[in-house]
């Protein structure tokens, strides 16, 4: 237990340091860490429950995503401020680490072990987010009744 929470408030001030490596506005850096946070906490909540990288992964950046578009409502800010330092917990920083040892120590057996394991989890973050961004990218378009990427496909300079 005491461990978790060690995990959850390095994750909160990993996502707080991100944020002010790129220079996020100060007034939001509480709010970025907490996105860290929570994450990780559903993180090692899902990992108890559940044996499938591919679906905890998938999981948590689902969550992540989520809270992103909801502090981007409330801020009117765009996802990405909040996100990129929501998924900071989620990164596979560990599995690449062993990926690349064990490849450099030609012990190809662990080497394919990691870096399968590396890309459920990469796999199951990416869908995750598409899963939420296309969710609230058309729950926009529904209540605001038109699409608001629709600028993209006019081209005004061509006849």
């Amino acid at each position: 237990m005491a461990e978790s929470l060690k995990l959850i408030f390095l994750s909160f001030l990993a996502s707080i340091g991100f944020g002010l490596k790129y220079e996020m506005q100060k007034r939001y850096l509480v709010w970025a860490g907490l996105g860290g946070a929570l994450t990780r906490l559903l993180y090692l909540i899902l990992l108890e429950l559940n044996d499938s990288r591919l679906i905890y992964s998938l999981l948590a950046a689902m969550f992540a995503s989520l809270y992103a578009e909801i502090m981007a409502m409330k801020f009117k800010m765009p996802s990405t401020v909040f996100l990129y330092p929501a998924i900071i917990p989620l990164t596979p920083g560990s599995l690449i680490y062993n990926t690349a040892v064990n490849f450099f120590l030609k012990d190809t057996a662990e080497m394919w072990k990691y870096a399968g394991d590396c890309a459920l989890t990469l796999l199951g973050i990416s869908i995750g987010f598409v899963l939420i961004s296309t969710f609230t990218y058309y729950r926009r378009v529904y209540f605001l009744g038109k699409d608001i990427a629709s600028h993209l496909l006019h081209h005004p300079h061509k006849k």
